[in-house]
């Protein structure tokens, strides 16, 4: 079964934070690496969300849907500029099964550490 997470969070959420201080550091890989293992399946992650970067759904999924774990992130579907319906909808359509992962702005890291143990889980499934 292959797995996608798309960490959702409003512009400066601490999406990319998330991913890259408290994610990566679970999964013991460095801060501008990208592949990861998880028991026995390749995976792939992108901090920076696709409207910041201004990366192309379809580019994207074809691009990674070899991966076994995807774990992308995107703006709300109700903040304009937005990609979460259409990359939910086509890594869906790429064989994933994909759950949202909700981030807020907030000082505490727990939260930070509590969304990326969230999305471990999720991935071991």
């Amino acid at each position: 079964m292959k797995n996608a997470v798309i960490v959702v969070g409003t512009h400066y959420a601490g999406k990319s934070k998330m991913i890259n201080n408290h994610l990566k550091r679970k999964f013991k890989i460095g801060k501008r690496k990208h592949k990861f293992s998880r028991n026995g399946k390749e995976g792939f992650i992108l901090s920076q969300s696709f409207e910041e970067a201004g990366r192309d759904v379809d580019f994207v999924v074809s691009k990674y849907s070899h991966y076994d774990l995807l774990v992308l992130s995107a703006r709300p579907s109700n903040e304009t500029p937005s990609c979460l319906v259409e990359a939910e909808s086509k890594l869906k359509n790429a064989g994933y099964q994909v759950i949202l992962v909700y981030v807020s702005k907030t000082t505490d890291n727990k939260h930070y550490d509590d969304k990326a143990d969230e999305i471990i889980k999720y991935l071991d499934k």
